[in-house]
């Protein structure tokens, strides 16, 4: 078992740098586990004792404002680390993690990562500009999704979406497998659910995308372009 789980870690870029056989000794702290879709996989404000490998499925990580109100943060595609803000620092989750789909992952508890990271420096090296990306991406987003019409800022989205998530099916066609609906849009965007179904139709009607079934699919990915 710890060999499997070894060879599924060197799937992600992050562990590439070991040799295999530290990677099979990594396996035996390593749990592999199966969730359906909607289950909560920790709470905001829970013990941070997990650190998560995403193997398949997507996750959507949860925070909440201080109103109580639930804002979507982020979602997490296959082959996504999950939390790492606050590594060597936060006791507790910044954000609540739950199943979008059926989901594979991987987890170590967060002691045992954190010490793999102080032990190899190519680790410490790629989370370091793994941070820095993100931080900078989460700069720009802001400022984008900031703006002060309804209609560009779900614009931006579909294209922060594209980004994150999109999966190219032709050479000028992304689709977007994550399912969404008009209110996780409307959610992300700051706006209501009635004009992200009016921008969506609109973009339709123009041929910009379609979306069916939860999925978005891209045909002019320039316009949406962030």
């Amino acid at each position: 078992m710890a060999t499997a789980l070894g060879t599924f870690l060197y799937q992600f870029p992050l562990f590439r740098p070991l040799p295999r056989s530290r990677l099979e000794e990594l396996g035996e702290y390593a749990f592999m586990r199966r969730y359906q879709r909607g289950q909560i996989l920790f709470m905001e404000g829970d013990p941070r004792d997990r650190i998560y490998f995403l193997t398949s499925g997507y996750i959507r990580l949860v925070s909440t404002d201080e109103n109580c109100s639930t804002q979507l943060f982020l979602y997490e595609k296959p082959y996504s680390i999950f939390p790492y803000v606050g590594l060597f620092k936060d006791e507790y989750y910044r954000f609540s993690g739950e199943t979008v789909t059926d989901v594979e992952l991987i987890f170590f508890p967060t002691d045992v990562f954190e010490r793999l990271v102080q032990d190899a420096p190519p680790i410490l090296i790629h989370l370091i500009r793994l941070m820095g990306d993100k931080l900078y991406e989460r700069e720009v987003r802001c400022q984008r999704l900031a703006q002060a019409h309804a209609a560009d800022r779900v614009r931006h989205l579909i294209g922060i979406l594209i980004q994150d998530l999109g999966e190219p099916v032709d050479d000028s066609t992304i689709r977007i497998p994550c399912p969404l609906t008009t209110s996780d849009l409307a959610r992300m965007a700051g706006t209501s659910r009635e004009t992200v179904s009016r921008l969506i139709q609109e973009y339709r009607t123009a041929g910009k995308l379609m979306m069916k079934s939860k999925t978005i699919t891209v045909t002019d990915p320039a316009f949406f372009s962030v």
